[in-house]
């Protein structure tokens, strides 16, 4: 449910406001000649008093077609490459296809495919906190903030 959306157009940039709740908000902005998309998200506090759990995440979908792969930063200066439902180091059940294919990122991920990329950088240093990126299907990924 959106209680408020707008759009302003500036000199520069276009930027949408989204306000989904009296906690949660989202601003995503276009500026002119540029190849990136800028989302900045606002959540909190969280409400807690109807005793239910949340999971607040933001969902990028995309034709790239990855082939259940993606790259994650390990620790702010080292990239992995992940594969969906896979461990280099151990056989790889799947149990819990969802928090299974959690992964934390410190500064971004990026998915590709021959032609094009998509890559998150989530504009926070190590000290701050993690994001956590899920990866279900070739065409959608999910950070948790």
């Amino acid at each position: 449910m959106i209680l408020f959306r707008t759009c302003i157009t500036a000199q520069n940039v276009q930027t949408a406001v989204i306000i989904f709740n009296d906690w949660t908000s989202e601003e995503i902005s276009l500026y002119d000649g540029g190849e990136v998309v800028e989302v900045e998200w606002t959540v909190g506090p969280i409400p807690i008093d109807d005793n239910r759990g949340k999971e607040i995440i933001i969902r990028y979908d995309t034709d790239i077609q990855s082939q259940s792969k993606y790259y994650t930063d390990a620790n702010g200066r080292e990239v992995l490459e992940r594969t969906r439902d896979f461990r280099p180091t151990w056989n790889y059940t799947v149990n819990e296809p969802v928090s299974g294919n959690y992964y934390p990122i410190n500064s971004r991920i990026w998915i590709k495919d021959q032609t094009r990329q998509l890559t998150v950088l989530t504009g926070k240093n190590i000290i701050d906190r993690f994001d956590f990126f899920r990866d279900l299907f070739d065409n959608f990924y999910n950070e948790m903030i």
